[in-house]
């Protein structure tokens, strides 16, 4: 989830636990304009997403967690924050000049 929060600008996720080990995911933004949902059910292989507004928060979700999970899955301590004297900022894995992408 950190590196997914990195990648996706004012995404909020909200897990609700069910009954017999089901959860739903709730992905809404901090705008409150876009929202998605999706319904875990323990060894089902598939589930349906559902969304709305202009945003398509699972799809962000997903590219953000590809992306973590082909950078061998980095732990926190490979990543950093760089702060420069005007106010720039952006975080970064491994080293500053290897910045964590946006998906959103």
């Amino acid at each position: 989830m950190f590196a997914i929060g990195l990648q996706t600008d004012g995404m909020f996720p909200y897990p609700e636990k069910l009954d017999g080990g089901r959860y739903t995911l709730w992905l809404r933004d901090t705008r409150i304009t876009s929202w998605a949902s999706i319904d875990f059910v323990p060894g089902a292989e598939e589930s349906e997403v559902y969304q709305s507004g202009p945003r398509e928060l699972w799809g962000e979700l997903m590219a953000a967690h590809a992306w973590w999970d082909g950078q061998g899955r980095p732990g926190f301590e490979r990543f950093g924050l760089t702060v420069t004297p005007d106010g720039a900022t952006w975080a970064w894995l491994d080293s500053p000049e290897h910045p964590v992408p946006a998906v959103g």
